[in-house]
């Protein structure tokens, strides 16, 4: 028998309230949906519309994996200089950095595979080891340079994404590309600079002892510990420090802008319990030393320990600005990136643009519309036409509320996705009436005959031609990138409301024109 039971056709019909409901927002001016309260407007919104549509800025950057392998060879070397030297194996010449790889010089090369076990063990990550005559040479594994990289990339993604989410730019689209770089898409921002100068801070935050016993014109002529380094400071000039660090911008539970004692612009800040507890014995064993706060290797500042600072919260001073303030408070919060990043490319899409592939996609998109209503109506009929008409309206409500919930970014690609799905929405539709059409000539009389016949008769074309296309969007969305990505995933979601519209709610329209009219044949 042709038709739905009760339950399913409410359930049908229930599913395609539910798509005018979600896909309502897209055709709401913008002064209707700033009404909607916020806390409905996180699932209740338009699609958003991509870089190509509404204008916005571009950015390529890419992480200095070169950087962060130096740097970690850095800290294994000062990690393995005072190892080696509680192991007893000595050295001549300190434990340097040269050429990607940590080297050092042993008096005695019959220690050489105690200096080994002394150093792996600062390690977590395999290491490679190389051996000439009395000289050490140790790196990184392939595979853990790789795993390394794989991760500071990760990282940095998730790190530039908190960044850019507290300035409140509204649906920026972050994405790793490759096996370094990642992609920065925010739409509506016309000028990327506060972004860049954002991005391009690492905001890698330490505290260090100060050097008491040496001076910085006794490091400039070389006479300079191995445990203490030298550097600079936008307040303080040169000054020694400890290479130990007391603590770390890792143990950092908040940062906020603040004003210290002379109403200047500040940063404070707070840390969790173990950097609390950290910072509270610093403080209370050295009374009197400084303790320099160092952003970025440079010093910001480098107060005295006047007492022990015990409530695990302080402050950082600087000629700061509000602004530089609230921006080191925003990176710190955010956590610092494991390695710096590189602009390689950056472009800015104008508004104006974006406004004319809005008009040019609504309007091919209206008139190819246009002209497939017409065409099913001229072909099939008034009656049958509208029933085709009325379920490529419902398979595009649907897609659109799909997109909607979903928070898709409608690109150009995306639009083409759009107009390809509506294509084949009404090949699915000419199907059904053709073999409807056949039935009649076949000789079948009773209508309701026909219409199932026309049904059943043309799924396995409509489905097999709707799977093949679907493994053609799988194939865009898991290997392509970017917009083609957004093309494979519209015209999947397209594939899903096709079969939906064509089979299902196409089905309770021809059974309501059924018992509406009650025809006793079917003419086309």
């Amino acid at each position: 028998m042709f038709g739905y039971s009760k339950f399913k056709t409410g359930f049908i019909s229930v599913i395609v309230l539910l798509g005018v409901i979600f896909a309502l927002p897209n055709f709401l001016p913008d002064s209707v949906l700033k009404q909607i309260p916020k806390s409905v407007q996180s699932w209740y919104h338009p699609i958003t519309l991509g870089l190509d549509l509404q204008g916005g800025s571009y950015l390529l950057m890419e992480v200095d994996t070169d950087d962060l392998v130096k740097e970690k060879l850095t800290s294994l070397a000062d990690l393995s200089r005072s190892a080696l030297r509680e192991g007893k194996v000595r050295f001549v010449g300190g434990v340097t950095v040269v050429d990607g790889a940590m080297q050092v010089k042993l008096l005695n090369s019959a220690q050489m595979n105690e200096a080994k076990e002394i150093i792996r063990k600062q390690e977590t990550v395999p290491l490679a080891f190389e051996t000439e005559d009395s000289i050490l040479r140790v790196s990184y594994t392939p595979e853990a340079l790789e795993s390394m990289k794989a991760k500071a990339v990760e990282q940095s993604v998730e790190i530039v994404r908190r960044r850019i989410d507290e300035l409140g730019t509204k649906e920026p689209q972050i994405q790793q590309q490759g096996t370094d770089r990642i992609v920065i898409q925010l739409p509506g921002v016309q000028d990327p600079s506060e972004i860049k100068a954002l991005m391009g801070k690492t905001a890698k935050l330490t505290f260090h002892l100060v050097d008491e016993e040496t001076t910085p014109q006794m490091a400039q002529m070389g006479k300079l510990s191995p445990d203490s380094m030298l550097m600079t400071g936008d307040e303080t000039g040169y000054i020694v420090l400890k290479r130990a660090v007391v603590v770390g911008g890792e143990s950092l539970d908040s940062a906020k802008q603040e004003y210290d004692d002379r109403m200047q612009p500040a940063v404070g800040f707070s840390f969790k319990s173990t950097g609390a507890k950290k910072f509270a014995n610093a403080t209370r064993e050295n009374v009197g030393r400084r303790l320099a706060i160092v952003l970025d290797g440079k010093v910001i500042s480098a107060p005295v320990i006047n007492s022990p600072i015990t409530g695990g919260k302080g402050i950082i001073t600087g000629n700061f600005t509000v602004q530089e303030a609230n921006d080191l408070a925003l990176m710190l919060r955010s956590g610092a990136l494991p390695a710096p990043l590189v602009v390689v490319e950056e472009r800015v899409v104008g508004p104006g643009l974006g406004e004319d592939s809005i008009k040019a996609g609504t309007y091919a998109c209206l008139i190819g519309t246009a002209f497939i209503f017409l065409f099913m109506i001229i072909v099939y009929g008034f009656t049958f036409g509208i029933i085709a008409d009325l379920t490529l309206i419902i398979n595009g409500i649907l897609l659109l509320a799909l997109l909607s919930i979903l928070n898709a970014t409608l690109t150009l690609p995306g639009v083409a996705g759009i107009a390809l799905t509506l294509a084949m929405a009404v090949d699915a539709n000419i199907l059904i009436l053709e073999r409807m059409k056949e039935e009649i000539h076949l000789g079948v009389k009773n209508p309701k005959e026909i219409m199932k016949r026309g049904f059943a008769g043309s799924f396995s074309a409509i489905f097999d031609g709707q799977l093949t296309t679907l493994f053609a969007a799988l194939f865009l969305f898991m290997l392509g990138s970017g917009s083609v990505r957004g093309f494979g995933i519209t015209l999947g979601l397209g594939l899903a409301t096709t079969m939906f519209a064509a089979i299902l709610a196409n089905k309770i329209l021809f059974m309501a024109w059924y018992e509406l009219k009650k025809p006793t044949k079917i003419d086309f």
